[in-house]
């Protein structure tokens, strides 16, 4: 009983992906509808040939019928003129339909991966996803297209041709039909062998894709540690696991392939014998035997394309399953039914909050803070300590597991997240530019910004003195296709962006990290007049940073360890806080 419930699922999954397939071919329906019907009129016309040569052959050259000579004449030469305009069209609708699916399908696909939660994106490297976007996807088209039309002509013409070789001799059919069936039987016997290589190859290609993305990525690292000749060996790896199951495949697939070439022959071979022989015992015409073995290769031809095309179903099949993996994964954070959409000024409260990224293992405990509107907040503490999650349960990039989490006394979860996250200006550690002009860069965050806005906020972040002096100023394109910049200049571009945004609460997660301290001197200050009136979140090491802030969070281990003011802190007789000053005051940075 549980093979068959575990078989009975398989399937059900396979004819859910199935419909949610169509779902995506519904808005084409009349065109693929129009394609079909054309499919089929070429399908019905390719079957005439055969009549026309039995004709030719009984009724003209042996009975000298001269008078039906012409008209087949102009069959033979007319038939191929309208297969072939009909052909063109027949192309250019599946070239069209084919690029429009998969369009379709990777746009929803990007919008779903815009709209999942970062747990997801911390589950999957990006070369994995990068795959099933592009790979997946191109993969499902084909078949969506070019070869389920050609499944519904040779249906049509499999379907003429049954009909057809019984009508001129059935014993020679019931034959016909027996040799088909060895094919279904070989494609019993092999196919187990494919599906289960097809689904190997496609996981070995994911797990190589994420690596080759993560080493391509991290490459200063890769060379800083002299690590080249290890990761080149760790491709070859990967690269050998995926080599494995292509052969794999391969074998398979040659295997079945020769098994359906030799069926083929063989069924050619006999037919045509056993037809010779019936015209010897004169129960069947020279005409009858030509036509039949035109139909029977008509019946046969299909049997062998489909046979050819198992392999590429199964890729199908498997691209389909893993696409609808990536669909039917939802996002953890959404939208209240009613959310709320409100202008915010930056109260914040942590009331006793919880939060863990596994069950049973907390990485924030009991945190509770309030925050004034235009306070700034450095959160200091070792590695690992819970600074950054903070700021992700800030964004609500994560639902708290526990305590409750206001901004102006209403609960995070209550107001509507876009509007919500576009009142938050953010610069992280890692300077993240898009293969954009600096201009469009920093409008980013917020698209309607003016040209006068953007140049303020760059002012702000004393970049724009150095985007001047570049030959195309503001609209230098940067990224993989532009200037190179230092990672300084990168990061005051970001702290630009995220000025422009005119954010009501402003979150800085080692912003200056990558600074030099006269260029953060001169930030700090044109910052401290861009955050009046605005709340902010800092996570520093500087101690410059940490000193003037409004409230300093010291954490371990998820858990609020001293709060205060730095002078507040620096009162506590051997406080965390006051040793930790003490100890790197003459370096101006607090290293943990």
């Amino acid at each position: 009983m549980p093979p068959d419930n575990g078989k009975s699922d398989k399937d059900k999954r396979k004819i859910g992906n199935i419909k949610k397939i169509l779902v995506f071919m519904h808005p084409y329906k009349m065109q693929l509808l129009g394609l079909f019907a054309l499919t089929a009129l070429l399908s019905i016309i390719a079957m005439f040939p055969p009549l026309v040569t039995r004709t030719l052959v009984d009724d003209v050259f042996t009975q000298g019928k001269r008078n039906l000579f012409f008209g087949m004449g102009c069959l033979m030469v007319g038939i191929p003129l309208v297969s072939t305009v009909c052909g063109f069209i027949q192309s250019l609708s599946i070239a069209y339909l084919g690029q429009r699916f998969v369009f379709d399908i990777r746009c929803a696909l990007y919008r779903h991966y815009l709209s999942l939660s970062l747990r997801f994106f911390s589950k999957h490297s990006v070369g994995k996803l990068l795959y099933r976007l592009m790979g997946d996807s191109g993969t499902v088209q084909s078949m969506l297209t070019g070869q389920s039309v050609g499944i519904i002509s040779d249906l049509v013409v499999s379907t003429f041709a049954i009909v057809a070789t019984f009508a001129i001799n059935w014993r020679l059919a019931i034959l016909l039909v027996l040799i088909v069936a060895v094919f279904v039987i070989n494609y019993n016997v092999t196919i187990k062998a494919i599906i289960r290589a097809s689904r190997s190859q496609r996981s070995a290609y994911d797990r190589m894709s994420g690596g080759v993305q993560n080493r391509l990525v991290a490459n200063m690292a890769v060379k800083t540690f002299g690590a080249e000749g290890r990761e080149n060996e760790t491709f070859k790896v990967q690269s050998d696991a995926s080599l494995y199951y292509g052969k794999q495949l391969g074998i398979a697939g040659n295997t079945f392939s020769m098994n359906v070439n030799l069926i083929q022959a063989l069924g050619r071979s006999l037919i045509y014998f056993l037809g010779c022989s019936m015209i010897l015992n004169e129960t069947m015409t020279y005409g009858d035997v030509t036509a039949f073995t035109s139909y029977a290769m008509q019946l046969l031809g299909p049997a062998v394309r489909f046979s050819q095309l198992i392999s590429q179903l199964q890729q199908v099949s498997i691209a389909t399953e893993r696409l609808f993996e990536i669909f039917d994964e939802k996002p953890e954070v959404v939208n209240d039914p009613d959310p709320i959409i409100k202008p915010i000024k930056g109260e914040v409260d942590f009331k006793h909050v919880q939060f863990y990224y596994e069950e049973g293992k907390p990485v924030i405990n009991d945190f509770s803070i309030h925050v004034e509107p235009g306070q700034t907040v450095a959160l200091i503490g070792p590695t690992g300590c819970g600074k950054s999650t903070i700021l992700n349960l800030l964004l609500r990039f994560y639902d708290i597991t526990g305590g409750e989490l206001l901004i102006d006394g209403v609960n995070i979860k209550k107001l509507e997240l876009h509007a919500f996250r576009k009142q938050f200006g953010i610069v992280l550690q890692e300077s993240l530019l898009f293969s954009v002009s600096i201009r469009e860069n920093i409008r980013f965050s917020r698209p309607t910004a003016t040209n006068e806005e953007i140049e303020a906020a760059a002012k702000v972040a004393e970049i724009h003195d150095f985007i001047m002096t570049l030959d195309k100023g503001y609209d230098t394109l940067v990224g993989d296709f532009g200037v190179e910049l230092s990672v300084g200049q990168k990061q005051r571009i970001n702290i630009a962006r995220a000025i422009c945004a005119n954010p009501a609460i402003l979150i800085m997660d080692e912003a200056t990290s990558s600074l030099d301290s006269d260029s953060e001197q001169a930030i700090q200050k044109a910052m401290d007049r861009v955050l009046v009136g605005r709340t902010s979140f800092v996570v520093a090491h500087r101690l410059s940073t940490i000193k003037n802030s409004d409230q300093i969070i010291l954490l371990d281990k998820g858990v609020i360890q001293e709060q205060g003011t730095h002078d507040q802190l620096m009162a506590i007789p051997n406080g965390r806080y006051h040793d930790l000053y003490t100890k790197h005051m003459g370096k101006g940075v607090i290293e943990e």
